[in-house]
């Protein structure tokens, strides 16, 4: 096997304790919140801290249990809310993508990677991200375990191919929108300032 399989990718002990604080900080002060709500019946502050209590809970073990794994049979993709298998020969594609989040946070990845299943959706794979690992490396190692693995009669699903080709064009798209409502506001507030500090 030229591919050293199984490889499996899991959240950074440090940007899990990233959500630990997260956590640890924001649970208290929801619960003070509800706790501090005037006219509202003892039941209900019960079950929001409850429901409050749960969320946070579940997102710590979610948060942990995400992972993406490859062995012999293919790859497993454990998400928030659920789990994703492929086999090899079902993968269409396995490629590194810009993040379209990459802005929305401070220690957002800037590259991301997806398997592409045999209906051409994609599957992004968890922590398979620069933020964790050489991305271009283990995507590379992933392709050749998936071509090495999907068997001698494998053939790419054209209809697969086609629906891949255009979610590339629409990302191609909504980057360039994007970009350009970037633009139009730095644009908007030069113009706004510079009118501000003539006027």
């Amino acid at each position: 096997m030229s591919t050293r399989l199984p490889r499996e990718y899991r959240v950074r002990s440090e940007q899990m304790a990233g959500v630990y604080v997260a956590v640890g900080i924001g649970t208290p002060g929801v619960l003070l919140t509800v706790l501090n709500m005037e006219n509202t019946p003892g039941w209900v502050k019960s079950l929001v801290v409850a429901l409050v209590l749960a969320f946070f809970g579940w997102l710590v073990v979610a948060a942990k249990r995400c992972s993406t794994s490859a062995d012999l049979k293919g790859i497993r993709v454990r998400r928030f809310t659920g789990t994703r298998r492929l086999a090899w020969e079902e993968v269409q594609d396995i490629r590194a993508a810009p993040n379209p989040s990459a802005h929305t946070a401070k220690n957002q990845p800037t590259v991301i990677s997806y398997a592409y299943d045999d209906a051409g959706r994609r599957v992004q794979l968890m922590y398979v991200d620069d933020n964790h690992v050489d991305v271009a490396r283990e995507v590379g190692a992933l392709r050749a375990a998936w071509e090495e693995l999907r068997g001698p009669d494998w053939a790419q699903d054209p209809e697969a191919v086609r629906r891949i080709a255009r979610q590339d064009v629409r990302d191609r798209r909504v980057r360039k929108t994007y970009l350009w409502i970037v633009m139009i506001i730095v644009v908007v507030f030069v113009v706004a300032m510079a009118s501000l500090f003539a006027g």
